[in-house]
């Protein structure tokens, strides 16, 4: 099956979840989010089918290269998205916005139902049965200092580069504009290190079951990231900025890029750096 059906069908699979999340919601009598203002439920719809697109399109790159069993790669694509997607978008929304106010319920709705299907479908269609390259193999200790390492790693990243566009996004979010709200820094702080576990164990089960060098898994790692926490939710942002759109997009992509990075330095196996060139006494005979 060519790549462009595949990827066709996991985007029908979105648009699917969606209509069922939002059926599953209404029969359960679950109070939606809060609209933003100036914008339509209709208008958000189709704004949700394109960032469905942008989802799928950033996945792709990562599911092809994993070698593993098509049960496991599901299940670390429903697990990701679920994490990654669902739990941090929420966590998001609710302390910088005012969007899930009174709204939970109907947004795990929403995501579970995306992460079960997208996750499963996207898992079952791309990929292939191979041996993976795997983690680097450690003893407890070293894996003690890694996973720190990655723990405070997130958050040093989202404030770096939470530095380099404050000037410009900060006074949009003083201003209210969208919904948009600024918790006070101990909150912020505190939602990083929550956040940043999240991260961690939804994007482990990716470089475990990677085939391919470390740079290709560095590339689909923070594309996946890019376009999943950060883009996905700024194409479907019709009611803010342009301004503030493009900054937030380069900012999320560079922290996505530079994350997929620590994890590939702290817990990729050295071997997959090499795994896709000839050995060197082949390459001599040559």
């Amino acid at each position: 099956m060519k790549t462009a059906i595949r990827l066709g069908l996991c985007w029908i699979v979105f648009i699917s979840a969606m209509f069922l999340s939002g059926s599953v919601a209404g029969a359960l009598h679950l109070r939606a989010g809060v609209m933003p203002a100036g914008i339509s439920a209709q208008s958000l719809f189709l704004a949700q089918i394109v960032s469905g697109a942008v989802l799928v399109i950033g996945l792709w790159p990562l599911a092809r290269s994993l070698a593993a069993p098509s049960v496991l790669r599901a299940s670390a694509f429903v697990a990701f998205l679920f994490l990654a997607f669902g739990v941090n978008g929420m966590i998001e929304a609710r302390k910088f916005t005012s969007f899930l106010d009174g709204g939970i319920g109907s947004a795990v709705v929403f995501y579970s139902g995306i992460s079960i299907l997208v996750g499963t479908i996207v898992g079952l269609l791309f990929g292939n049965s191979g041996s993976p390259t795997g983690l680097q193999s450690h003893g407890w200790p070293s894996w003690s200092a890694r996973v720190a390492a990655a723990w405070l790693g997130w958050p040093i990243i989202y404030f770096f580069f939470g530095m380099c566009i404050a000037p410009i996004v900060v006074p949009y979010y003083n201003a209210g504009v969208g919904g948009l709200r600024i918790p006070p820094m101990s909150v912020i702080i505190t939602t990083q290190l929550v956040r940043s576990p999240i991260f961690l164990v939804s994007s482990l089960p990716f470089v475990a079951l990677w085939k391919g060098s470390r740079r290709g898994l560095w590339l689909a790692l923070g594309m996946a990231h890019a376009f999943t926490i950060g883009l996905y939710g700024l194409v479907g942002a019709t009611f803010l900025p342009m301004v503030l759109r493009i900054t937030h997009g380069i900012e999320m992509t560079c922290d996505s890029f530079a994350y997929a990075g620590l994890l590939v330095l702290l817990f990729a196996a050295p071997s997959a750096m090499t795994s896709a060139r000839p050995p060197a006494d082949v390459q001599m005979a040559k």
